[in-house]
């Protein structure tokens, strides 16, 4: 792991310079260029949706230069395209000379690094069926022979999505991410894009692009990488998620979510990518995020199906990751081990609230003729003051604000002031629990019990706040995530943090409450 962990740190520093070169003055487009930089070096195709003017193509003719010798071939479809203008003219003279039907593929489709299909649904029959074979298979069947193709990254885009009942579908499985791309939000970067002079062309040096024989190394060292078990919780509650949306769809099968098995293959090996990209030789959680634009087939799927991937790591991904669930279970069989071996059942004599009449408590001393509350209204009352109804004893009501300060006290509001009143009480006999001393020996095994859940805690609170410096400092931040994604990382991680102090706090108390 060491050599792959050296050759993933180098390349994320290239991956990293090369999306700020060639990123700059897209404009809120840093993300899909991202995207499809990491679809290209996974050996994946990306699908851009939106509508026209919003720098599809510019991002296709961006990502040309992150490769060398990176040349483009960029084609705006449409219902009279013919297949020569994809993938070559008929070379008169093989056909001439040899008898031979053969393309002149150099310029097109399969003698291009980076490949953009505009308007991609307009094809017709005969494109589709060869460029089906060039996405399943990455070869283009020439004349006789066929020839594979070195194409690192092929983006299609168009407004609207496949028709039904074309024959789409099959083409449009093949597009592994997804991705919406909108007008610029942010009315200071629109400022910024109306007011800037003619785009250049990126300038990459050459030491920082990628080339196709190290960009074919990389795929062994990429199926490498590890998936652990909180990545694998992850995808199955994603597909949960799926299975539950489909059965509510009832007879609108056409609404339905379909991942197929190899497709789920290809996403995992997105998240190995994307991990690898980041300098890891495992995936992390931040990779997980990437399956939302991996599983969506209609755009009022998008907010929904990142919901679904957004919560499945907040609430099961860190769960699994450090087995939350058993520490839970382990902080509950300690409180029950320390309630058996520190108490003792007793019989008591409480003081306990005075039924009246069946329903109602009556408050002493108080000067009001309306002084009883209702015995379900004094239960329910939380911490705070809540308004609630006082009686009299022929039944009419008066509201008051009313807090509750023990079994047998409350605090009513009089004249902009609070005033304590005790509750008219008995004292009755109940079974209760009562601490005892406890002798050396239990204290030390149920210390050795406490010690174990602190010391896990304290392993678990320090490699957060690692995550969160490494994160801060710039080196633990998954470049294919936008801010907004990262920012759910960071909220994730604090409410993980949140629920490790809860139980070190419980813990804590439970090893007090014996002297421990």
């Amino acid at each position: 792991m060491t050599e792959i962990s050296s050759v993933a740190s180098e390349v994320r520093k290239r991956s990293k310079k090369l999306l700020k070169l060639l990123g700059e003055d897209l404009h809120e487009k840093e993300d899909v260029l991202s995207l499809a930089l990491l679809s290209a070096i996974a050996g994946e195709s990306i699908f851009m949706l939106g509508p026209p003017g919003v720098g599809k193509s510019m991002i296709a003719r961006r990502l040309k230069y992150a490769f060398k010798g990176g040349d483009s071939f960029e084609y705006l479809m449409n219902r009279f395209s013919t297949p020569d203008e994809i993938f070559g003219p008929i070379s008169i003279s093989k056909l001439s000379k040899e008898d031979k039907y053969e393309r002149l593929t150099d310029n097109y489709l399969p003698g291009s690094s980076v490949v953009f299909l505009d308007e991609i649904w307009k094809a017709g029959p005969s494109i589709q069926n060869a460029l089906l074979t060039v996405l399943n298979e990455k070869v283009f069947r020439n004349g006789d022979q066929e020839i594979e193709v070195k194409v690192h990254a092929l983006l299609s885009a168009s407004n609207e999505l496949p028709a039904k009942g074309e024959g789409l579908e099959a083409i449009w499985d093949r597009f592994l991410v997804r991705v919406f791309v909108d007008r610029i939000i942010d009315e200071q970067k629109f400022f910024d894009m109306i007011t800037s002079s003619k785009l250049t062309n990126p300038v990459v040096s050459e030491d920082v692009k990628f080339d196709e024989e190290e960009v074919d190394e990389w795929s062994s060292v990429i199926d490498q990488v590890k998936i652990p078990q909180e990545v694998l919780s992850v995808i199955s509650i994603v597909r949960k998620y799926i299975e539950r949306y489909n059965q509510s769809t009832g007879t609108e099968v056409e609404k339905n979510i379909y991942i197929s098995d190899r497709r789920w293959h290809k996403i995992v090996r997105l998240l190995r990518t994307s991990a690898f990209m980041n300098g890891r030789t495992k995936v992390d959680l931040s990779d997980c995020f990437l399956i939302s634009n991996c599983i969506w087939n209609s755009p009022d799927q998008i907010d929904m199906v990142r919901q679904w991937v957004t919560r499945s790591i907040q609430k099961y991904g860190w769960s699994a990751k450090y087995s939350m669930d058993t520490v839970k279970s382990q902080l509950d069989n300690y409180a029950q081990i320390v309630e058996e071996k520190t108490k003792v059942e007793k019989e008591l004599l409480v003081e306990a609230p005075h039924l009246i009449d069946g329903e109602y408590y009556q408050i002493d001393g108080f000067s009001s003729l309306n002084n009883r509350i209702l015995a379900d209204d004094f239960e329910m009352l939380g911490r705070g003051a809540s308004d609630v109804m006082l009686y009299t004893s022929t039944g009419r009501t008066e509201p008051f604000t009313v807090g509750r300060i023990s079994d047998t006290e409350i605090e009513v509001r009089l004249d902009f002031e609070y005033h304590k009143y005790k509750l008219k009480s008995t004292k009755e006999q109940k079974v209760g629990k009562v601490s005892i001393q406890v002798t050396d020996d239990i204290k030390m095994h149920l210390n050795r019990d406490a010690d174990q859940l602190l010391t896990y805690l304290d392993k678990i609170s320090h490699e957060i706040e690692e995550m969160r410096h490494s994160r801060e400092e710039g080196v633990g931040k998954n470049i294919f995530l936008s801010e907004n994604w990262r920012s759910l990382i960071d909220e994730s991680l604090n409410d993980l943090w949140k629920q490790v102090l809860n139980y070190k706090l419980q813990t804590e108390k439970l090893k007090r409450s014996y002297g421990g």
